[in-house]
């Protein structure tokens, strides 16, 4: 199994670390990085032998321009402009060019494999939490993407794909899971496992323990071909389930303004989804149950002292299991 953590290209990201020799120092038991492009690497921070995974771009909102309604884009959106600054254009090739543009990138670099989020939503659906369209209708648009995105029957870089708590992939309804793995034609493929995002599918958690448990519960509902499949997982938990809840029943205006109302989607979505260590007894029995060939550590931080913390606190949980 290896061992990464969790990177971007922002500049705000590369600028914790003075240079190559920085990063690979703070890299000292880690096998790598799962890197997300959103930028150039201006100064060479991130040597290429390091990126293990790349997690590719996404959006949130994207079904209803790759299934050509662009009527729903432009009322979601706020109009034609808006979808074209979205996408890159205003037909779904524009969506497959820029995920074939960041693929093509990971391949240069060398990546062995590249995660992509298997979900839908919509603004407002952020908060609401409840949904125009199903999970079987966004997996079955997924794999129809893939399928485009990745031609081959095979290839050397493995395709993982994400579970969020929005309609796709959940790993909550074995059905949808099955037809996901079974409609991608491409073979060197997998399941990333992101076990904050599978806590978010039962509001009513509140402890580590319970949400371990429950994890646990699911992925065993999927059946052991399922377990297999899950190839790589993004360890961390978030318990956030009240305040879901609650934002859920008393949603807010989303304001007209696009940059006000990326602010509330962007502050109300980290609010949901913490990224913080998973500490509790167990997790590195679960872990070892799993099997996984990748171990990507994926916490959000504000500062590198505050993400080097976080590390240790997980390195120090799983060492003491």
């Amino acid at each position: 199994m290896k061992r990464t953590f969790n990177l971007t290209t922002y500049r705000e990201d590369l600028d914790r670390y003075r240079d190559r020799a920085d990063l690979l120092s703070a890299l000292a038991g880690f096998d790598g990085v799962e890197l997300m492009h959103c930028g150039e690497d201006a100064r060479g921070v991130v040597p290429p032998e390091k990126i293990l995974g790349v997690h590719l771009i996404f959006f949130p909102y994207w079904y209803d321009f790759y299934t050509g309604d662009l009527a729903a884009c432009e009322r979601h959106l706020g109009g034609r402009e808006a979808v074209r600054a979205l996408y890159g254009g205003d037909t779904p090739e524009a969506l497959v060019d820029a995920y074939r543009r960041d693929i093509e990138q990971a391949k240069a670099e060398g990546a062995q494999y590249v995660v992509f989020h298997v979900s839908d939503c919509a603004d407002e659906e952020l908060f609401t939490l409840r949904y125009r369209h199903t999970s079987r209708e966004v997996a079955a648009a997924a794999a129809d993407l893939l399928n485009t995105l990745f031609p081959e029957p095979d290839g050397d870089m493995a395709l993982l794909m994400e579970n969020l708590w929005h309609p796709g992939l959940t790993l909550t309804e074995p059905e949808v899971t099955g037809l996901l793995l079974n409609r991608v034609r491409y073979q060197n493929k997998g399941i990333m496992l992101d076990t904050g995002h599978l806590m978010h599918t039962d509001l009513t958690l509140r402890t580590q323990e319970e949400a371990l448990a429950y994890i646990r519960r699911r992925i065993e509902e999927q059946g052991e071909a399922v377990r297999k499949a899950i190839r790589g997982i993004h360890l961390n938990q978030s318990l956030t389930g009240d305040y879901m809840a609650s934002v859920a029943a008393h949603p807010p205006a989303l304001s007209r303004d696009p940059q006000k109302r990326m602010e509330q989607v962007y502050t109300h979505a980290f609010s949901c989804d913490r990224h913080r260590p998973f500490t509790c007894p167990g997790v590195q029995a679960f872990i070892e149950w799993i099997d996984p060939e990748y171990l990507t550590f994926e916490f959000i931080s504000r500062s590198r002292a505050e993400q080097e913390a976080m590390l240790k606190v997980q390195l120090d949980a799983l060492k003491q299991a």
